[in-house]
């Protein structure tokens, strides 16, 4: 009885890699999927040919490289074998969006949300924002595999608890997940927005073609990160991986929010660097003076600083020189392929993203830092509704099989 378990344990593994490797990186050959998935031609032949059966993948074609001058057939995901919904919370806003099996965004809305409400509210917004939804994209509910959600942390992710989200004061040891499901049709999950903007790059941006990567996300009131190794997600203990913007840069630095001194966040913070540089126009370190100083704001910094205005281009280097050196110890602790900066500053500014990989391409140590690609994000804005879709996909895959899988 127990060999019989394990076999269906192992069967269903194999499924989920090779389905899953398809979605990555389809549309593919059985030849590449063998080399990626590293299972026998024979388990590869046998899992794609009922994945086929099935409806879940279909052939997309043919390709070189078949042997003997032969075309291979291509397989990849069936767009319309299942959908997901993805929805982000963020201070202000919900956004909530239906994706296809192949991650394509169909349709998405937005709602305001108070971040000094509720987790009751919260529930009734989630609920009617869903429904507008699917009833936009003429999709019923019995079509979806399942909701993620991406989340400000402290998360935790297995109970679906926010813990203590720093703007959210009414959302506090809220149980989201589990109220979710008690009133949505689907299955919900759950996790940090900063780990979804990484899967999310994983599986349909600028780092799908990498085993490891690192996002970070760069906003005006707050950083974080998220690592992906072989498409997973690293949580680390308690769901606390990823704290980048904690990291302490500037031992001597201003106090930050969570009671440590120098650490990232607090030292590029937008008021911060505001601060900086109109002090330092004051002090008369620039000719070209902006005519208002008072209300210089930081899209402007960046373009004066772009057109070489020494005291903006001093601010921009020692934003890029703090990242950087976070940057830094993420390259030397995990040693990822890929290092991809996401949200409103890299938006703002390429320069930023230019000085950040010259830092790190210049360091000594260790030997391949030259060859760690660092990238601006593929997927702007809806980064973290399509991660969120995707964590969908990935936990609740295998409810899309037939009952014989």
């Amino acid at each position: 009885m127990k060999d019989g378990i394990n076999s269906k344990i192992m069967k269903a593994k194999n499924v989920l890699l090779v389905l899953e490797t398809i979605m990555r990186k389809g549309p593919i050959s059985r030849s590449r999927l063998v080399t990626f998935v590293g299972l026998t031609q024979v388990s590869v032949i046998n899992v794609t040919n009922a994945l086929l059966e099935a409806g879940i993948i279909v052939e997309a074609g043919r390709t070189e490289g078949g042997g003997q001058g032969r075309k291979s057939v291509v397989l990849d995901i069936n767009k319309d074998a299942f959908y997901t919904i993805g929805l982000e919370l963020s201070v202000g806003r919900l956004v909530c969006g239906v994706s296809d099996a192949k991650g394509n965004l169909i349709q998405f809305v937005e709602t305001l949300f108070s971040p000094d409400s509720g987790a009751e509210l919260l529930v009734d917004k989630v609920e009617a924002i869903t429904d507008k939804l699917l009833r936009q994209c003429s999709l019923p509910a019995s079509s979806i595999l399942g909701m993620g959600m991406a989340l400000p942390g402290p998360l935790d992710v297995q109970k679906g608890i926010l813990i203590n989200p720093p703007n959210f004061p009414g959302l506090k040891q809220a149980p989201v997940g589990r109220m979710l499901e008690e009133r949505l049709p689907f299955r919900i999950c759950l996790d940090k927005e900063t780990n979804l903007a990484a899967l999310a790059e994983s599986f349909y941006g600028v780092s799908a073609g990498y085993k490891t990567s690192f996002f970070m996300s760069l906003f005006r009131l707050g950083i974080g990160g998220g690592l992906i190794s072989e498409s997973n997600i690293f949580h680390g203990f308690r769901d606390g991986a990823g704290e980048v913007g904690h990291m302490t840069v500037e031992p001597s630095g201003r106090r930050c929010g969570c009671g440590s001194y120098g650490c990232l966040e607090s030292m590029i913070a937008e008021d911060y660097i505001l601060e900086q540089v109109r002090h330092r126009y004051k002090m008369g370190m620039e000719m070209k003076k902006p005519e208002d100083i008072d209300g210089i704001t930081l899209e402007e910094i960046f373009e004066r600083s772009s057109r070489g205005d020494s005291v903006c281009l001093e601010a921009v280097k020692e934003m890029a020189a703090y990242i950087a050196i976070a940057v830094g110890n993420i390259v030397n602790t995990f040693s990822p392929e890929l290092i991809v900066l996401g949200g409103q500053l890299p938006e703002l500014s390429s320069q930023l993203v230019e000085l950040i990989a010259e830092r790190i391409h210049g360091k000594q140590y260790p030997l391949h830092s030259r060859e760690i690609k660092i990238v601006k994000s593929a997927l702007g804005s809806l980064v973290y509704v399509k991660g969120a879709a995707a964590l969908a996909a990935k936990t609740f895959l295998y409810d899309a099989l037939p009952e014989h899988f």
